[in-house]
């Protein structure tokens, strides 16, 4: 019986180290101004160097999204917030941003926002 429970206590421990992974890096504030999109990132782990910051902007009219905007680049995560300028050019609307933030093949944390643009 010692055995049965050592290995479901093991199961268990992985699958929270496992979480604990994906709850380390999550997106703070989305923000744009006149020609950029100001995006801020939290690391509660340790410091990650080239991880991926995807990027996709879909302009939202009527009933029907298009791309507006993507791009993936190469960032460096520190310990702590860390924020980022996308240089992007958008004409007045109503806007989806979707983020991703991967450390190699991981998907560390993923949101979708709201963005409006006036003009």
């Amino acid at each position: 019986m010692s055995r049965n429970y050592t290995i479901l206590l093991i199961l268990a421990l992985a699958a929270i180290a496992g979480a604990a992974g994906c709850l380390s890096t999550s997106f703070g504030g989305v923000t744009y101004s006149g020609d950029a999109l100001q995006v801020q990132v939290e690391n509660a782990g340790e410091p990650v160097e080239n991880a991926v910051l995807q990027t996709t902007i879909m302009e939202v009219s009527a009933l029907e999204q298009h791309e507006a905007f993507s791009e993936a680049r190469y960032i460096d995560l520190d310990t702590g917030e860390n924020e980022y300028t996308i240089r992007v050019d958008l004409q007045p609307g109503s806007y989806k941003v979707f983020l991703t933030v991967f450390v190699g093949s991981e998907r560390r944390a993923s949101v979708i926002r709201d963005l409006e643009v006036t003009a």
